[in-house]
């Protein structure tokens, strides 16, 4: 070996070996192999230790770049559950203890993260579920007529059947499988069901690329699957529709060439299928596989990762109206930092004493009383809406904004009684600006209260609303330029201004 590489002036090497930035020959079953990832990962929290960063903040870099570091990965290894948990301990750490990272309360379990924002989540990837959607695509590619060098490489060493399609039930795998094309076929027994099968259906045209037994072209199953007993008796179990359909002066005839003369009963079958395929014509162009999620028909990771979120992620317990409102809360203009203070007082996951005491962190005997009005629990309802200071302060914000509201049972119905005050509609942005901006002061003069022993009279507080409020009214919903004693006379005149 040391006489050949001398001979053609290169050096000897190992597998596995890094190209293109992927481990060629690794194990990716092994820990080992992710090792550079999550060092990855670490170092670039340990590159934002020095700042702080508040948890809009925490949300938006979890999105855009902890998400995003392990991409190249994904899009071709499978990685092990051992790795997955390690990389979401990294991210949860990270959004609920900062970039120092550490031990913290995480105030919502991951699975309700990773939701949806309409279902009460942040809409945080499942780094699992994006794996399987990127792998996913290699037995999409497998689909497509296409024939790139790395399939004619595939069909060479598995054979010319090879499919993006579930395998069959006790298949026997060749000796010299890889590890990577058995993660592959088996890439939909992980979760359990073929929920990449079940959307993949078979478009025909001209039909002499689709199976007419065997494909699932005309209904929800392959045709052999609702006609066991015709299958049985076809000579043609293998044929194209294109061999079984003749069409001829805009009519269909069809020869399914039974391999022995259908017995009486069989014919209802018959007459059964014929009326299944009623309508069906023949065209010019090729067969085609198309992805029922996507209305264009041609597959995308996006939706795949919202067929397997369907699946694994999203929570039954939400009824229309609290998706609506947690819709709503992230298309307000509101600092990203409020904004998740609002999401996380809908869900009652703030620390507040109740919530302290349930998490074991304030013992039974610890003061539980509100801090704001001494007399009652502090539970997240009771603190910005029960509260006699609570009450007061909205109904001083009614009061300046003009409007007429009851105080209703929770946040839920508070939001959107306050979004139907919008009136009219331009206004709806700037309502939900304001309503943060309350509960975004009253939580601030809570803590102050009981880390500062500051005080503020409930009027104060009503100026910081209007204050914030017109800060942010001016600069991210960009309205037409008012002063500020003009904000607080008549806030909705100066929104109504046009620019």
């Amino acid at each position: 070996m040391e006489a050949a590489c001398r001979f053609l002036h290169c050096r000897e090497g190992s597998i596995p070996f890094n190209y293109l930035g992927l481990p060629v020959g690794a194990n990716p079953k092994k820990v080992s192999t992710w090792e550079p990832i999550l060092m990855k990962l670490k170092n670039r929290l340990n590159s934002w230790g020095s700042k702080y960063v508040s948890l809009g903040g925490r949300i938006v870099l979890l999105n855009s770049v902890l998400n995003a570091i392990p991409i190249f990965y994904l899009s071709y290894l499978k990685i092990p559950a051992k790795v997955v948990k390690e990389v979401i301990r990294i991210q949860r750490n990270f959004l609920w203890g900062g970039a120092r990272g550490g031990r913290k309360i995480c105030w919502v379990n991951w699975r309700r993260v990773c939701s949806p924002r309409r279902k009460g989540g942040l809409d945080v990837r499942d780094v699992r579920l994006v794996n399987l959607s990127l792998v996913a695509k290699w037995k999409w590619r497998l689909l497509q007529e296409e024939t790139p060098l790395w399939k004619v490489v595939l069909r060479e060493k598995y054979g010319d059947s090879i499919s993006g399609f579930s395998l069959v039930e006790g298949y026997r795998w060749p000796r010299f499988s890889s590890i990577w094309w058995k993660d592959l076929s088996k890439l939909e027994g992980s979760l359990g069901g073929n929920w990449f099968t079940d959307k993949v259906v078979r478009r025909v045209s001209n039909g002499r690329g689709t199976s007419f037994w065997l494909d699932r072209w005309i209904d929800d199953q392959p045709l052999a699957t609702i006609f066991p007993r015709l299958f049985n008796i076809s000579s043609f179990k293998n044929a194209k529709i294109g061999d079984l359909c003749n069409s001829m002066d805009g009519s269909v005839t069809w020869n399914f060439g039974w391999r022995r003369e259908p017995f009486p009963w069989e014919h209802n079958l018959i007459a059964n299928l014929l009326a299944l395929l009623e309508g069906f014509t023949l065209g010019e162009d090729n067969d085609k596989w198309w992805w029922t999620p996507d209305d264009g028909g041609l597959f995308s990771v996006n939706s795949c990762y919202r067929v397997l979120e369907g699946i694994v992620l999203l929570e039954v317990g939400l009824s229309a109206f609290e998706e609506r409102v947690f819709g709503d809360i992230w298309k307000s203009s509101t600092p990203s930092k409020v904004v998740a203070l609002s999401w996380m007082a809908l869900l009652d996951r703030i620390p507040t004493r109740s919530n302290l005491v349930l998490r074991r962190v304030l013992t039974q005997e610890d003061l539980r009383n509100c801090v704001m009005c001494g007399h009652k629990e502090e539970t997240t309802t009771h603190l910005f809406l029960h509260c006699d200071a609570a009450w007061l302060f909205w109904h001083l914000v009614f009061d300046w904004l003009g409007v007429n509201l009851m105080t209703p049972q929770n946040l839920y119905v508070h939001f959107a009684c306050w979004s139907d005050e919008a009136n009219p509609r331009r206004l709806k942005k700037a309502f939900w600006l304001i309503w943060h901006a309350v509960i975004w002061t009253m939580w601030k003069e809570r803590n102050a209260r009981i880390f500062q022993n500051q005080f503020k009279h409930v009027d104060e507080l009503v100026d910081e609303v209007k204050a914030l409020s017109w800060c942010w009214a001016l600069n991210r919903l960009r309205i037409a330029s008012c002063l500020f004693y003009e904000w607080c006379w008549n806030p909705q005149e100066c929104l109504l201004r046009r620019r």
